[in-house]
């Protein structure tokens, strides 16, 4: 699923990983299942080990369903065989229950991109944005100096919060700096 349109209209993307409004769960009924699996694949003394994980991927994907919550009215939609399934919230307050249980101190993402040829789609030629569970400021501008000063000055914003992941910054498509917490 690429996009849901949530009852209240709000478009949910579903473009990318690292998403804080999409997340997995599991049924106590296939937990017990889950645990008893993981410890199978620790006691075994299978050689192949890359088999056994996968065949274990496989089922922990058989064992979940994917939820997404909208980010302007909280509804929750849980995914199942196919069929979507929405909940909503008794109050508004409850944005965010599929954020990291690390809340503000998920590492995420900084991304930057600055292009002398913008696409019809593009209104700037040039953003910065962080993927953070956390406040920042993101960077929409026409203006090449204004995006590169910006990149950095969020990136040693972000990288001495201990609050990245990894950070690159892209002129003209060619890769000017990439950063990794690894």
């Amino acid at each position: 699923m690429s996009w849901i349109r949530c009852h209240c209209g709000y478009i949910i993307h579903d473009s990318s990983d690292f998403l804080s409004y999409k997340g997995s769960i599991m049924a106590d009924q296939d937990e017990s299942d889950f645990f008893d699996r993981v410890e199978e694949i620790i006691k075994s003394d299978n050689h192949d080990k890359n088999s056994l994980m996968c065949d274990f991927l496989c089922k922990l994907s058989y064992m979940t369903k994917t939820v997404y919550q909208c980010s302007q009215c909280g509804r929750l939609y849980v995914e199942s065989e196919n069929e979507l399934f929405c909940f909503t919230p008794e109050n508004h307050n409850n944005n965010g229950v599929l954020k990291s249980v690390d809340n503000e101190n998920w590492k995420g993402f900084l991304h930057a991109e600055w292009n002398e040829k913008k696409s019809e789609w593009q209104e700037y030629r040039g953003y910065v944005f962080a993927d953070v569970n956390c406040p920042c400021e993101s960077i929409e501008s026409d203006d090449r100096q204004e995006i590169i000063d910006g990149y950095y000055r969020i990136f040693e914003k972000l990288k001495k919060s201990g609050v990245l992941r990894s950070a690159i910054l892209k002129i003209n498509k060619e890769l000017i700096h990439e950063w990794s917490f690894e």
